[in-house]
């Protein structure tokens, strides 16, 4: 075939490419954008984990250095008050009648003391209302819970306990065997501490969000209940602590027994007294640093 005197192999088209080849270059096309679809799934399943540990490792920071503000304003107390420490254990507002505490913690059964801001920042509820003025000081950035009051869910405003053993005031040690052991040290004053070393006592500790509830962190050492585990640590942290201890440093231990970990990121634990768990390795920890025995005892 020719047209005006060309040759048959000189025939040029014009416009659209014939079918057979447009299908082909779109083929090639699509196979292209599934292997780019599929390059970023896995670059996304790769990257997401060491994304989400570096947002926690970021919230970890934050809820040590909260705990180093609340360690600071512990030291801070005993300056004021003739070397006393701050006053612990848990009550309400009306059960205290007056009596202050470093900050108001009371039982699962008291809902207010888990959102109350007053009874962190009023200083006629909180001695450390003086010296923390900030809300969020005392709440773990990694902590989501709350507690449900007149059928809607609040969030709670307190992530932090105090070891037990530090000034324990109300209700009165006596009777409380199982909070408070009478064959281990108190620490009431300053050089109370000199026994134990400061630097091993701990203090202040991120606590479980479904197990808090005292103004006290109860660390059980009687021999009445030698597998109870009252209270438990926080695990949002990849299963990592943030603790303080009496001389004001922070540590991050690593939780290990599988029954901390899973008791700790239960959503409500409120039956203490039923946490029988011997042989826990984390509990061992909490004990060797929560008080040392009395002489002779």
């Amino acid at each position: 075939m020719r047209l005006h005197g060309g040759s048959e192999h000189s025939v040029r088209f014009h416009g659209r490419a014939p079918a057979p080849a447009r299908r082909g270059a779109w083929g090639f096309q699509l196979i292209e954008l599934l292997v780019v679809i599929a390059i970023l799934a896995i670059l996304m399943a790769l990257l997401l984990p060491g994304l989400a540990g570096a947002k926690e490792s970021a919230r970890r920071a934050k809820c040590a250095n909260n705990v180093r503000q609340l360690a600071v304003a512990w030291s801070l107390y005993p300056a004021d008050h003739d070397e006393a420490l701050v006053p612990n254990g848990y009550g309400t507002a009306e059960s205290l009648a007056g009596r202050r505490l470093w900050v108001v913690g009371a039982s699962h059964q008291e809902p207010e003391a888990f959102t109350n801001r007053a009874y962190l920042l009023d200083p006629r509820y909180a001695v450390f209302a003086d010296y923390v003025k900030s809300a969020e000081v005392y709440k773990c950035p990694s902590d989501k819970s709350s507690v449900e009051m007149g059928g809607r869910k609040t969030p709670k405003t307190r992530s932090y306990a105090l070891n037990g053993y530090l000034a324990w005031h109300e209700p009165a040690p006596e009777g409380l065997g199982h909070l408070v052991s009478k064959q281990y040290r108190s620490f009431y004053q300053t050089g109370d501490l000199a026994p134990a070393g400061p630097s091993r006592v701990l203090q202040f500790l991120d606590t479980a969000p479904g197990n808090i509830c005292h103004s006290a962190f109860v660390i059980s050492i009687s021999e009445s209940f030698p597998d109870l585990y009252y209270h438990l640590p926080s695990v949002q942290h990849r299963k990592v602590g943030v603790v303080s201890f009496a001389d004001g440093h922070v540590e991050s231990p690593r939780w290990r027994d599988a029954t901390t970990t899973e008791l700790a990121a239960q959503e409500w634990l409120p039956k203490h007294l039923q946490l029988q768990y011997p042989n826990n390795q984390d509990l061992a920890w909490l004990r060797e640093r929560a008080s040392v025995r009395k002489p002779g005892r």
